[in-house]
């Protein structure tokens, strides 16, 4: 088995230097602190990230998405015809993002997340993937003024992103994690995101489609029809049979979500070892990797990187590092 992590890392902590990103942004709020001179601070939160992700023994890392001030923030910053807009709460998380809003023809030109993917790259020394945003995520929780249906808005957004996964795959990416917890939040829409994803798919660089916060139970089955190398399934935000039915993703890795992102109670080796041992008599172990449930980014710094650490020991089968 695999471990690996989904969305943000902390970017800030009561560690030596934990600090430094918060007051690089305050610089700059006061003019002090030069556009390049902030890259540069984000340079060097994200390599410390990485080096500690890799340090925690995780298989598969991302960057951290230190530059993410959310999950739609980078693409709503950077696509044409959205911009970024109200704070707004989201879901039912004691976090917030600011409302993507459509004011016209929504295409990436697909620089948005390149250039930090390809630093990222360049101090990595285990295997690194990418991430985009999903589109039923970015597409129900926009404000939109200028597509006449949903359907329309998430095809667009699928299109922009598939341009970007597309730059990812041009910059060395062999994974790109698609985030959407829209999807499981509402899966009436289930059909409509197929479509979306074969879009994503015609990239040509494998997928994973994360969904998090809200069970898949409902659309479990469909899910493993789509155009994807991954499915995350978490199992542990809310109640959810998903756990007994993982042997409808045959041919396809399942990514179990069995460290609980949003909970700062830390879970040992041996009680993730119980839900490992479950899925594992329905999933082969090459197909199995296992992650937090989504980003640590909320948890204290220290307490992300104890769960960071049971979780590389239950892939280990509880041997200690």
């Amino acid at each position: 088995m695999k471990t690996t992590v989904i969305g943000a890392f902390p970017k800030i902590s009561d560690q030596p230097g934990g600090q430094e990103l918060r007051q690089a942004l305050h610089k700059q709020d006061r003019g002090e602190l030069a556009d390049s001179d902030l890259d540069a601070v984000y340079d060097a939160v994200t390599k410390s990230a990485i080096r500690e992700l890799e340090a925690a023994g995780i298989d598969v890392i991302n960057d951290g998405q230190i530059r993410w001030d959310d999950l739609l923030a980078p693409f709503a910053s950077a696509w044409q015809g959205v911009h970024r807009g109200p704070l707004e709460r989201f879901y039912d998380n004691n976090t917030y993002f600011r409302q993507p809003t459509i004011d016209g023809a929504i295409s990436s030109d697909g620089k948005t997340l390149a250039k930090a993917f390809t630093y990222a790259r360049s101090v990595a020394t285990r295997e690194l993937k990418a991430a985009v945003a999903g589109p039923i995520t970015f597409a129900t929780l926009a404000i939109d003024t200028h597509y006449r249906s949903l359907e329309d808005r998430v095809l667009a957004v699928a299109d922009a992103i598939a341009v970007d996964v597309n730059a990812l795959g041009a910059a060395g990416a062999t994974l790109v994690d698609v985030e959407d917890p829209g999807l499981v939040r509402e899966p009436q829409h289930i059909e409509l995101a197929r479509e979306a994803y074969k879009r994503i798919a015609a990239a040509g660089v494998p997928i994973a489609l994360q969904a998090y916060f809200f069970p898949a139970d409902r659309i479990l089955e469909t899910l493993a029809s789509f155009p994807v190398a991954q499915v995350g399934i978490d199992v542990r935000s809310r109640d959810t049979t998903a756990l007994s039915r993982l042997d409808v993703f045959t041919g396809k890795t399942v990514v179990l979500g069995v460290v609980d992102a949003r909970n700062t109670r830390l879970e040992t080796a041996s009680q993730l070892g119980a839900l490992v041992e479950v899925a594992l008599k329905l999933v082969p172990s090459e197909c199995l990797w296992l992650a937090p449930t989504t980003g640590l980014e909320y948890l204290p710094h220290d307490v992300a990187s104890k769960k960071l650490a049971a979780l590389a020991e239950a892939a280990r089968g509880g041997v200690p590092a």
